[in-house]
């Protein structure tokens, strides 16, 4: 599933909060009609806050790069090397502070 991310967007509190998903009494995404004064987002709201993070990586990339181990007692423990993930492609890149 494919997403979209707005660098320094704010988490609006309601559909009317700067929301960038926001036509004139109707949500772009949802295809709903808004209502202006309910102080709240539509519910199924699509929006998902992130918070400061540093960078945000491709999983899978990594776990195509695993190297397969084991414990004392024999059981498989999966390993990533850490050059691996540090070469990972970055899919977002580190938010600063006071950024979201």
């Amino acid at each position: 599933m494919m997403g979209l991310y707005i660098p320094n967007a704010k988490m609006p509190k309601t559909c009317y909060d700067e929301c960038p998903c926001q036509g004139i009494h109707w949500c772009n995404v949802l295809k709903e009609i808004t209502e202006p004064m309910t102080g709240k987002r539509l519910d199924g709201c699509p929006l998902i806050p992130v918070p400061v993070h540093g960078d945000l990586i491709d999983y899978d990339f990594c776990l195509e790069n695993y190297e397969l181990l084991h414990d004392d007692d024999g059981n498989p423990v999966y390993a990533v090397r850490m050059r691996d993930i540090n070469n990972a492609p970055t899919i977002i890149p580190t938010s600063k502070e006071g950024e979201g």
